[in-house]
Formats: C-alpha cells, structure tokens, sequence
C-alpha cells in the first residue's frame, strides 16, 4: 500500500511542464477515481502554485443525473475549487450509447480551452481498454490503450496522471482521506461489455494466468512505443509529401501502399478531419492513384484533388469563398473590396489608383467576360482553367467590374492589360488560394 506522501510524490513525476502556468481542470463525475484525482490535485497546486479547475459533464441518461451534479457542486465547493457544469444531449447517431456519449463529453471538454484537462483513468481502466480493443478487433492504435498525454483541441492537452495506480490504491486514498463518491448504477451492469470484462472476465483470467494484469501492461508499453515510432515515421513522410506548401500527389505516389495510408490519415488528421473508415480512404488513396481529379465531403470538410495535389477545405472557409454566390456588390471599388476583405497589392500590370476612386462592381465570372492578357483578349474563364483554378472555385472567383459592368481584373491573377500601369494595383483576396 502506498503511503500518503508516495502517492503524491508519484503524481507529481508525472505532472506537465510548466502545470502552474496553465489552465488546468479535472473532469468531475463524481466517482471515486475523479474525486480522488482532485483531492490529489487541490492538495498539489497548494504546494506547486496552481489552483485546478472542475467541469462536470451532465448527460441526463440517468434519473440521478442531477444529483450527481449537486454532489459534485458540493464537493469543491468544499475543496473551494470552481466547477463549471455542461449539460450535453446524447444522440446515438449510429453509435452504442457509451460511445455517443464520450464523442460529447469529448466535444465539451474541447470547446473549453483548457491547457491541460486532467482525466482520472487508472490502471485498471487501460487494461479494460485493452480488452475491449482485443475484443473489437482494433488495431495497433486502439491496442495501445489510454496513452498518458495526447492533445486536446488545438492548443490544449489530455493528462491521464493515475495510469500507474490501480482502483484499490484509490480506494484506499479515499478512505484514509475520509471522502465520499457517487456509484453510477450502470457500473453493475454486464450488459455493457466493458463491466462485463470488470466484474467476469478479468478476475476470472486473473485467478488462472500468474501476473496477467503484468503481462497485459508489459503489453500495452511495448505497443505504446512501437506506435510512437510509427507515428515519428508517418509525420517525417508526410512533411516531405507536403514539403511545398501543398500535398504533392507524385511525392505520395513513391510510397508503398501501407505508407500512402498512413500518410493520408496523417494529412486529413492534421486538417481537422476524423480519421474516416478503411474503405473511404482506400476510395481516396484509388482517386488519387488513377484519376486527375475527385472530390470528398467528409464531415462537412470538402476534399479536392487537381492537378497534382490535394486541397482540404473547411466549413467555414468554403462559406467564405462564395460571399458573392448569387449577387453582386456596387459602389465605391476601394471601399467595396475593403470591406469584403481584400488586399490591395502593389502589381506591375495593375489598375490606376484613380480607377478604385470610382464606383464598379464586385462579383462573379460571367460568361462573356473577357481580359486583355498580353495583348491577346482572353475569356476569364479560359484564364482560370489556364490557372489551373479548382474547378469548384470557378463559379464564384472574383472579378471586378466598371460601372457599366466591363470587367477590369481578375483577383489575385491579373488586370485588363489595356489599362494597366506599371506599380499598379491587384486586388487579392486571401481566401482564394493563388495555386500556380
């Protein structure tokens, strides 16, 4: 049994750098092992200079759901800790209910912002994870359990300090502290294949295999670092993928077919994307190996592939893009295009100042619209292809018109070269993606 000051000390090994600099929180549910959790850590930010946080995610799948966010209101108001409760509505969309209702517990805890939110799962709990992942035929990453540290939103982090302690050891701290916890009544229940392994299977393999717990914790690390490789591997790959500024279809094309995949996993992962089915990315990586062009919707991201290379665009960067779907915008052209977010760039084959004095307009290729190019007049449209443009961007690329409707520049491309001067300007529009 651990003593009082060797728990602490252990979790204070582990803690992240720099923990009194940041935001940091505990998930409170109200059972012992995040009781336990944030006793452990009021205790620490006492001697470390910091004060954690408590947020509380209240489901509602249980009639004794407010209850439990009573008693954990109760809790740190006697820690003084400020606990912050988020109602969520669990919708199974597919998934079992467990599962739908960690994908929103997960989602509340990324909207929150914080540097570090602390989870109490033990060691008990990775080894259920594993058996779960053996059960379900997961692959090398879900075989590798909880991991200790893995990010959380764009900034923050997820920090599982009780891995290295078992349920009893936490038992034991809350009995000799004197804490009280709530009992999920779900816990009991073997229909839920995780408390099935708790309560049968585990002590069952436990009683007849010396040292199993061992064996499978020996297990998950060696895992744990054969996957930390992998993923050293698959980020060195995909940066020289991308090492233009782009995803080069012809670098990706020069790896082995396992690598290509973990190479897209990688690339949509690190574009905010959920790592989609086996089948949606061997559909992806067969576009990309035999066709010129395809397009995805994942998620509500739009995927393109053109001309050698491959664009993720998001939701709200798309909704962007097609600010003049269906209209028009007239007036004065300076203060149109300022206020739709241009830039307004100094061109060698710009357009006179005086002209953005005047009123014009501000909208979509037309079909006759045609630009002076070098002396050569050119339907705009021909100029986007020409450009290699993505053809879905086409239709609502900007062009800026005079008064009577004669276009003058195509953004971010080019003017009508019969008025242009030298150190003109070029409106451009950051949104638009200048690709060649």
């Amino acid at each position: 049994m651990l003593t009082l000051d060797a728990f602490e000390q252990c979790l204070k090994d582990c803690f992240p750098q720099g923990l009194n600099e940041k935001k940091t929180a505990v998930a409170l549910s109200g059972g012992l092992d995040s009781v336990v959790l944030l006793h452990l850590l009021v205790r620490a930010g006492k001697k470390g200079g910091f004060i954690p946080e408590a947020v509380h995610i209240h489901h509602g799948l249980s009639p004794c759901a407010d209850d439990w966010a009573d008693f954990c209101q109760n809790y740190c108001d006697m820690l003084g800790v400020r606990l912050e409760t988020v109602k969520v509505c669990v919708e199974k969309n597919g998934l079992g209910i467990e599962a739908a209702a960690r994908q929103k517990r997960y989602a509340a805890f990324a909207e929150k912002g914080f540097d570090v939110l602390a989870l109490a799962h033990h060691r008990d709990d990775q080894i259920e994870t594993f058996m779960l992942a053996v059960a379900r035929g997961g692959g090398l990453r879900a075989l590798s359990a909880m991991p200790a540290v893995r990010p959380l939103g764009e900034n923050g982090i997820i920090w599982r300090p009780l891995l290295p302690f078992s349920r009893q050891e936490l038992q034991d701290y809350a009995e000799r502290r004197g804490l009280s916890n709530i009992e999920d009544e779900s816990n009991t229940d073997t229909g839920y294949l995780r408390n099935w392994f708790r309560h049968r299977a585990l002590p069952e393999l436990s009683s007849r295999i010396p040292d199993f717990d061992r064996h499978v914790l020996n297990n998950i690390r060696v895992l744990q670092e054969d996957l930390a490789l992998l993923d050293e591997v698959v980020v060195q790959d995909c940066r020289w993928v991308c090492g233009a500024g782009y995803f080069d279809t012809a670098r990706w094309l020069t790896f082995s077919p396992r690598r290509k995949t973990h190479i897209l996993r990688h690339f949509l992962k690190e574009n905010g994307i959920l790592v989609p089915n086996q089948n949606v990315l061997a559909d992806i990586a067969r576009v990309l190996t035999e066709a010129k062009t395809g397009r995805w919707n994942l998620q509500g991201f739009e995927l393109h592939h053109y001309a050698g290379r491959l664009f993720v665009f998001r939701p709200e960067k798309t909704d962007k893009l097609r600010f003049l779907k269906d209209r028009q915008i007239s007036g004065n052209l300076r203060e149109i295009l300022a206020g739709q977010g241009f830039v307004l760039k100094r061109h060698p084959f710009g357009l006179p100042e005086h002209l953005l004095e005047q009123d014009g307009i501000l909208r979509t290729v037309a079909a006759s619209d045609r630009l002076a190019v070098g002396g050569i007049h050119k339907d705009v449209k021909k100029i986007l292809q020409e450009k290699r443009v993505l053809p879905a961007l086409r239709p609502f690329w900007p062009v800026v018109a005079d008064k009577d409707n004669r276009p003058l520049a195509l953004a971010n491309y080019g003017t009508d070269f019969q008025i242009s001067v030298s150190d003109g300007i070029l409106p451009v529009h950051p949104d638009f993606p200048i690709l060649f």
